[in-house]
């Protein structure tokens, strides 16, 4: 009984999601050209299979907040996969890769921005490694900022003047910056977030997050969002 019952619920999921594992696997498939569609789709069923626990206790949910969950977790899947494969063919480890820290990228950017070669003080403060070797060594700083730089450059000029008004003076409250990017103060953050993002993607993107690191955003998302929603009210 308790095999029916799973096979039925794969069923239902199946014919659910069966789009948004198509769309997935298709926005993969072409960031990373070495993957086959096909083998993405399968990958991303897998995780299906092999996460019934976690989507019994997720059919708990509203049906929007398990929907925004199996989005982020195929992502997060598809990722995993594909650059386990992007690894595999260029013939480096997977552990070879990492990804940038967000404060570790706010910490380069004044500096990229004055166009200084010191050490941050707030890289000090964190003592960020990203690899072997610390990041105070001279060589392992440089190349950090050098391919922060690059990311920024890649911007568009709208997207680095938010973040050289942001940044420029780490200080100012966001009711000034909203004056000098001519929005609201919500208006401001969502701008500079969507900047930061464009500029984390140049850098290779956001760290996959586990299904347990999903379900936390999720959840504070959408406490955040009740709490506007009574601000308004």
């Amino acid at each position: 009984m308790g095999r029916l019952a799973r096979a039925q619920t794969m069923s239902d999921y199946f014919e659910t999601y069966s789009d948004l594992v198509i769309q997935v696997s298709s926005e993969f498939q072409r960031r990373y050209i070495m993957c086959e569609k096909e083998d993405i789709e399968q990958e991303l069923w897998l995780w299906f299979a092999g996460h019934s626990l976690k989507l019994d206790e997720w059919s708990a949910l509203p049906q929007k907040d398990q929907d925004k969950l199996i989005a982020k977790s195929l992502r997060n899947a598809a990722i995993k996969y594909c650059e386990k494969e992007k690894a595999r063919t260029a013939g480096y480890e997977l552990a070879d890769i990492y990804y940038y820290d967000i404060s570790v990228v706010e910490a380069f950017l004044p500096t990229i921005i004055a166009e200084s070669y010191e050490l941050p003080a707030k890289i000090k403060d964190l003592n960020y490694k990203p690899g072997k070797g610390d990041v105070s060594d001279g060589m392992n700083w440089l190349a950090l900022r050098s391919d922060i730089a690059s990311a920024f450059y890649k911007l568009s000029e709208a997207k680095q003047k938010v973040l050289i008004i942001r940044f420029a003076d780490e200080q100012a409250e966001w009711n000034k910056l909203a004056k000098e990017l001519k929005t609201t103060p919500d208006g401001a953050r969502m701008k500079v977030n969507r900047a930061m993002s464009s500029l984390v993607q140049n850098l290779g993107g956001w760290r996959p997050k586990s299904d347990e690191e999903t379900q936390a955003t999720n959840t504070e998302s959408a406490t955040e969002e009740g709490a506007d929603s009574e601000t308004e009210s």
